[in-house]
């Protein structure tokens, strides 16, 4: 039997773009015989609801039914467009592009394999069944650590706040209020994304953010992002992050303190700022 090539992306439900955290739902694949293929959990909801404890179930139930729906629409206008690889191709990309949107597709991946339905099995029972958050926690981790070390301060409580105008809403899960405004927000962040792409529009989208909270006279007095940077040493995941990192100090939008320097380097690094004293 010869040897088929597939392309495949994991579908990942990820309702809050801003942690990072994602479950991993299902897989869809293109192989270079015409297969079409697509496999996606349809039964376990209280895992997933568990996970995002916060998220109503039914919302989740119905957003999935009918983000499947259209999924199954879409792979099958591709197998039926099996004697026409570009086209095929054309439907895969754009399955799988980058949306900001709840259900959204990984990277894809490629295989060689002699049997695309079992690989497609096998690659369900791993990022589905096995393996089912990947790398969802940097960030959720990070929030949990930095929530513990804000408690040392006695005098301040932090807590989740939603600030900005009617047109535009960010939500910080650490912000100390004193007399009803917002002093200080303190937001863990994760830029060790897959690619430089991914850190780029992070950073993008909460230098808009901070700006604009600014521009409207809602940003908190002083912003502390407990940043994790990105595990390399150079190439351009780390050029993308330097970048931003710039970007959003240079402009006096937020400060920045790496989590490498631990509790008492962090807290020492919040307790910093001039707009607090």
């Amino acid at each position: 039997m010869s040897t088929i090539i597939c392309n495949y992306a994991v579908l990942r439900f990820q309702p809050y773009p801003e942690t990072g955290e994602f479950a991993n739902l299902g897989i869809v694949m293109l192989c270079n015989n015409g297969e079409f293929l697509q496999l996606s959990e349809t039964r376990q909801r209280q895992r997933v609801t568990h996970f995002f404890d916060k998220l109503p179930s039914t919302v989740f139930t119905r957003a999935r039914r009918e983000f499947l729906q259209e999924l199954r629409r879409v792979v099958k206008l591709g197998h039926d467009h099996k004697d026409d690889p570009a086209m095929q191709r054309r439907i895969f990309q754009h399955l799988v592009e980058p949306r900001e949107t709840m259900f959204r597709f990984s990277r894809p991946g490629t295989i060689a394999t002699d049997d695309p339905h079992k690989a497609l099995e096998d690659l369900f029972m791993r990022y589905v069944h096995h393996d089912f958050s990947q790398k969802p926690n940097d960030e959720a981790q990070l929030t949990t650590r930095v929530t513990q070390w804000l408690r040392s301060f006695k005098n301040r409580r932090y807590a989740e706040r939603t600030l900005g105008s009617e047109l535009l809403k960010v939500k910080f899960p650490l912000v100390w209020e004193e007399a009803g405004a917002a002093r200080q927000a303190v937001k863990p962040i994760s830029f060790d994304l897959e690619d430089s792409t991914s850190i780029i529009e992070k950073g993008d989208k909460w230098e808009k953010r901070m700006r604009r909270l600014r521009d409207d006279q809602q940003a908190p007095a002083d912003t502390v992002f407990i940043c994790h940077a990105p595990q390399v040493k150079s190439g351009p995941r780390l050029r993308a992050y330097q970048e931003i990192y710039h970007e959003l100090t240079g402009t006096g939008l937020v400060r920045i303190v790496p989590d490498t320097l631990g509790q008492a380097g962090v807290l020492k690094a919040i307790d910093e700022s001039p707009a607090l004293h």
